[in-house]
């Protein structure tokens, strides 16, 4: 069993014998909306997938490091705290029956030793388990403390709001964990397989949309400061300047991203309003990591910045030759 389910455990009894047993080869698969009603990509990103290396290490279903070793589901990621704090609803991923359910921790995430502790055995934090069909079950954590709509026993209709996404539990960021089991094996909702089954690049999957697609990389936040910026700060959500004084010594592009590797190439570029390019900076990543915050500024040269709108580009490449991918993100800022 996985540290979520357990802490899961630790506040509900299981009758014994409920994960026995294999799933039938004749088990009509489960069909899956997204956690989160939103467009992939655009305003929610998958953070981390599923963990199908059968040993000690960590590779998600396409064989790449977009997960960390046991990780039993998806972690399906919002913006930042901000969008926390306006509310961002949890739905049910199918129909099915509330088996159970918790509330009452903390948004507090892993700011502290102190936050570590106080998450001890209590890992998925705020959450819900719902039983669908022929077996299969789904899992919920991380939940907004108070948020959370449903009770044990109800019949809970595909997409309807179960909570919203919080910062309860063993996390950093906000966002919901998704786990999918059937006769209680974990089983990887991009593939369709059970979780130790190894890379499935062409696996079917279980989501109803075909439009959810793996992606290598997160350029998720992106936006101008006029000083170094703070990661933590852009975090909050709050590092949203639309305005800047035509003062300031420094403009400032900054990114925030998933999924990077070592290797990666991120090329900052800052265009001004007379077309002319003012920074075009080529960095590489020294390191693989879940989760970049990067910037790169330039200084103002003039006595005042040019009046008008700049416009901001950050373009990660990756690889070389037929294996080479980009993928970019923009941004604009108004000198006033």
């Amino acid at each position: 069993m996985t540290s979520r389910l357990l802490s899961f455990l630790a506040f509900v009894i299981f009758p014994i014998g409920i994960f026995a047993g294999a799933a039938p080869g004749n088990v009509q698969p489960i069909a899956l909306d997204l956690p989160i009603s939103c467009r992939l990509g655009e305003n929610c990103w998958i953070a981390n997938y599923v963990d199908v290396d059968p040993g000690a290490g960590a590779k998600d279903f396409r064989c790449e490091s977009r997960t960390y070793d046991g990780h039993d589901g998806i972690d399906l990621a919002i913006r930042d705290l901000s969008e926390m704090e306006r509310g961002v609803p949890v739905q049910a991923v199918a129909p099915g029956v509330v088996r159970h359910v918790r509330d009452g921790a903390a948004d507090a995430g892993l700011a502290s030793p102190a936050s570590r502790e106080t998450v001890a055995g209590r890992e998925c934090g705020n959450g819900v388990i719902i039983d669908h069909d022929e077996g299969w079950q789904t899992q919920y954590c991380h939940l907004k403390q108070h948020s959370l709509q449903v009770k044990i026993g109800q019949q809970v209709e595909r997409q309807q709001i179960l909570g919203q996404v919080g910062l309860s539990g063993q996390t950093e960021f906000p966002h919901v964990h998704l786990a999918v089991r059937h006769d209680g094996h974990v089983i990887d909702p991009f593939t369709g397989q059970r979780q130790k089954a190894g890379c499935q690049p062409d696996g079917r999957g279980l989501w109803r949309d075909p439009a959810i697609a793996y992606e290598e990389v997160a350029l998720y936040h992106l936006g101008f400061a006029s000083e170094a910026p703070e990661a933590e700060t852009a975090r909050q959500g709050r590092l949203r300047d639309t305005t800047v004084s035509a003062d300031v010594d420094r403009l400032v592009l900054w990114v925030d991203m998933f999924g990077v590797q070592a290797k990666d190439q991120l090329r900052f570029r800052i265009v001004a309003p007379d077309g002319r390019m003012i920074l075009d900076q080529i960095t590489r990543i020294d390191r693989t990591q879940a989760r970049r915050f990067s910037f790169v500024g330039v200084r103002r040269q003039i006595d005042r910045w040019l009046p008008g709108t700049y416009y901001g580009e950050v373009r990660l490449q990756r690889g070389k030759g037929n294996t080479a991918f980009t993928r970019s993100a923009t941004a604009e800022v108004h000198i006033f």
